[in-house]
């Protein structure tokens, strides 16, 4: 896909990016998890961008919105896609905010006939993650935890940092979430873990600490401590902080809307369209390495 045609218009709180799509094909889209939160705005950005062709919008089997058309549930929804289980309409690409267990079954079928996959669900276990890295050897693949640019960014710094403070420092992660997220700490959380540790050139293995309690002694060099809050409708918010002799330093990203992940995951999506087999980042989309 070419960024040819691209305009920006700002509006009073928001800002809404355009395809000119004039001779271009458009990326032919299903969405699994389509009736949840994520789902439904990815749905409805999906159906308003005219980069792509909504084909396909999967849910569970005990859905009662089940075989309806996905118009019937958001506003701005196509009307040629109804709610179904499987897919059942040819796809370039299949964005999943679905769960654990739905990553693993639309897998397969984008294993079998060779569509994209952009993974958005959070939570799987390692053998999952192994069958999705498997799967990145025949179908391109882009799993990521965060779709903010944003978030993204931090990523970048919190690795830069860890490397430039060193051990001296302590690691804390803290990260709030709405009251209804079933993972915790949540995928985003880990993967700032994860970015601290690449910066020390350690494994996070045997580092990580998500509670303490009672006579929980000395902190050990080097733990990084993990913790989750719960409570209302908080969209996403991750503090890592970094504690030194005399100082500390705190790096901060906060979500106002789900709409910020949904537009990156369909940016992911008009990306990883065509592209070969392989893992990609959100990093390589938004041109970061």
């Amino acid at each position: 896909m070419g960024e040819a045609g691209r305009v920006i218009a700002g509006r009073e709180g928001e800002v809404v990016v355009a395809e000119n799509t004039r001779g271009m094909n458009r990326v032919r889209l299903a969405v699994a998890g389509a009736s949840g939160r994520m789902g439904r705005r990815v749905v409805e950005l999906a159906a308003a961008d005219g980069r792509f062709e909504l084909v396909c919008a999967l849910t569970e089997a005990s859905d009662p919105r089940l075989g309806k058309p996905v118009c019937a549930f958001s506003p701005e929804g196509s009307g040629a896609a109804v709610l179904e289980v499987r897919r059942s309409a040819a796809c370039d690409v299949l964005i999943d905010f679905s769960s654990p267990t739905g990553t693993l079954a639309h897998l397969a079928d984008c294993v079998r006939d060779g569509t994209a996959i952009v993974i958005g669900t959070t939570g799987h276990d390692a053998a999952a993650l192994q069958e999705i890295e498997q799967a990145a050897k025949s179908i391109a693949v882009l799993r990521a935890s965060n779709f903010s640019l944003g978030v993204n960014l931090l990523l970048s710094l919190v690795e830069r940092a860890a490397a430039a403070l060193g051990p001296e420092f302590d690691i804390e992660v803290v990260e709030a979430h709405h009251r209804r997220k079933v993972d915790a700490p949540s995928g985003t959380a880990l993967s700032l873990v994860a970015a601290a540790a690449r910066g020390r050139g350690v494994s996070r293995e045997g580092l990580v600490v998500t509670e303490r309690e009672g006579a929980a002694g000395p902190r050990p060099v080097g733990q990084i401590g993990v913790h989750a809050v719960r409570m209302g409708g908080v969209v996403g918010e991750h503090d890592v902080h970094f504690g030194g002799p005399g100082e500390t330093l705190t790096l901060r990203h906060s979500a106002l809307s789900r709409d910020t992940f949904a537009s990156g995951a369909l940016r992911a999506a008009a990306w990883i369209a065509g592209r070969p087999a392989g893992q990609y980042s959100m990093a390589e989309v938004l041109g970061l390495k």
